[in-house]
C-alpha cells in the first residue's frame, strides 16, 4: 500500500448560542473549528484523523514527504511530523496526520484501534466536562440534569477570584448528587507558560493551590485539574506530596522529554496528554506505559473534536490504566452533539451506567458527518 494523497480540510461546527470558557476569561465563542486530515492511498482505503494545522503548509511541508511513501512506518513518518512543526517553525506538529495513519492500518487490518493496541476494554467511563464559571445553583441544577442523562462523573470550573466562591460551587453540586456522581475539578491555570495570568482571570500561588487542595479532600473531589502553571514543576511536585488531593494535568505539555519529566518528578498523580497537540497517537501510548510503570493513571484531554474523541477511547481501550473519556458540553448552549458535530451518528454518549461503549467498526469507527460548514 502507497500513499497516494494527503487531503486536509478545514471545517466549522455551530454551538446553539454563545458560551464562554472559563479557561479564557472574557472571550467568547459560538463555534468550533477543526483540521480534517484524509490520507488516500492507491488500494481505496482512506484514513481520517483531526487536529490543528493549515492546509497551505501541509501541502508545501508535509504531503511531499508522505506521497508515495508506506503509510504503516509510523515511527518514520512521527520524526518527520515532529521535525516539520514546532514554535521554532511557526507552525504546530499536524498530529492529526498521524491519526489518520492510525485509522488507515485499523482499516486495512478490518480491526479497530483499541484492540489493536491491546484491547484491554471496550467501555470507559464518561464524565461531563463543562466549558463557563456558573453560579453553584445553577451547577448543582446542571448536575441533576447530567446525572439524568447517564453521566456519573461531571467536571467543573473552579475558576472565580476567591477561593471562597469555587468550593461554593463544589459543595452546592455534592450536597445535590451525593455519592451518586463523581466530582472533577478545573483551575486551569497551566493554558500559559511561565507566569502571566490568562487575560482577566485569577493567578493561583501555592497557597491558594494547597489551601484548596485542604478543602476539596473534604469533599471527595476525584481529582484537581492544573493548579499550578505547566512548568511549574518544583510546585507541582510539592504540591502534590503536601495533599490528600489527587492531582492531574499535562493537556499543555508537549513532547516525550515534558511527560517524562512530569512523571518522573512526581507532579501529576493523573497524566492528560492529548493526541492532537501533546504527541501523536502512538507516541502517547509510550506515555502511558511509563505512567503505568510509576502507579499512574492516564486520563487524556478532550481531543478538540470528535474525531479526537475517538482516538482518545483508542488509547484507553487498550490501556490498563486508563479508566475515563472526557467529553465537552455546557447545556443548553452545548450539547455533547454539537460539540461531536463532525462525525456521523452515532456520537459519544453514556449508556446508563455512565459507560462509553467502543465502536466494534474498524479503525477510529468514525466517519464525518454533516453537522458542519466548510471554511477551506
Amino acid at each position: 500500500m502507497k500513499i497516494t494523497g494527503v487531503e486536509t480540510q478545514v471545517w466549522r461546527s455551530s454551538y446553539r448560542g454563545e458560551v464562554w470558557p472559563a479557561w479564557s476569561p472574557g472571550t467568547s465563542s459560538q463555534h468550533r473549528q477543526t483540521t480534517v486530515f484524509l490520507i488516500h492511498t492507491d488500494e481505496g482505503l482512506t484514513g481520517l484523523g483531526a487536529g490543528v494545522g493549515d492546509p497551505g503548509f501541509v501541502s508545501r511541508q508535509i504531503a511531499p514527504r508522505l506521497v508515495g511513501q508506506d503509510p504503516f512506518l509510523f515511527e518514520r513518518h512521527t520524526d518527520m511530523i515532529r521535525n516539520n512543526g514546532g514554535p521554532w517553525l511557526a507552525h504546530p506538529p499536524v498530529w492529526g496526520i498521524e491519526m489518520a495513519l492510525w485509522d488507515l492500518f485499523g482499516k486495512a487490518s478490518g480491526q479497530p484501534l483499541w484492540k489493536i493496541w491491546g484491547g484491554y476494554t471496550n467501555r470507559v467511563k464518561a464524565y461531563a466536562s463543562m466549558i463557563e464559571l456558573r453560579s453553584p445553583e445553577q451547577r448543582a441544577e446542571d448536575a441533576l440534569h447530567y446525572l439524568s442523562l447517564g453521566y456519573r462523573a461531571i467536571k467543573l470550573r473552579i475558576h472565580s477570584w476567591t477561593m471562597k466562591e469555587d468550593v461554593a460551587q463544589v459543595e452546592a453540586v455534592r450536597k445535590a448528587v451525593g455519592d451518586r456522581m463523581e466530582i472533577m475539578v478545573d483551575a486551569n491555570q497551566a493554558q500559559t507558560p511561565g507566569t502571566p495570568r490568562n487575560q482577566d482571570g485569577p493567578l493561583w500561588t501555592f497557597e491558594r493551590a494547597l489551601a484548596t487542595c485542604r478543602e476539596l479532600e473534604q469533599l471527595d473531589v476525584r481529582w484537581l485539574e492544573e493548579p499550578l502553571g505547566r512548568y511549574d514543576f518544583d510546585g507541582l511536585a510539592e504540591l502534590t506530596r503536601a495533599t490528600n488531593q489527587v492531582i492531574a494535568g499535562g493537556e499543555n505539555n508537549v513532547g516525550l522529554h515534558e511527560f517524562r519529566t512530569l512523571i518522573d518528578r512526581g507532579c501529576y498523580d493523573i497524566i492528560q496528554a492529548d493526541a492532537v497537540c501533546s504527541e501523536g497517537m502512538f507516541q502517547l501510548r509510550k506515555v502511558a506505559a511509563y505512567a503505568e510503570m510509576h502507579n499512574k493513571l492516564f486520563v487524556p484531554h478532550h481531543g478538540g473534536s470528535a474525531i479526537g474523541i475517538a482516538a482518545h477511547l483508542a488509547l484507553s481501550g487498550g490501556c490498563p490504566n486508563s479508566p475515563y473519556v472526557e467529553l465537552l458540553q455546557e447545556l443548553p448552549i452545548v450539547a455533547a452533539a454539537d460539540f461531536q458535530g463532525l462525525i456521523a451518528p452515532p456520537y459519544f454518549e453514556p449508556d446508563g451506567e455512565g459507560m462509553v461503549h467502543l465502536s466494534e467498526r474498524p479503525g477510529l469507527g468514525v466517519e464525518l458527518g454533516d453537522l458542519r460548514e466548510r471554511v477551506v
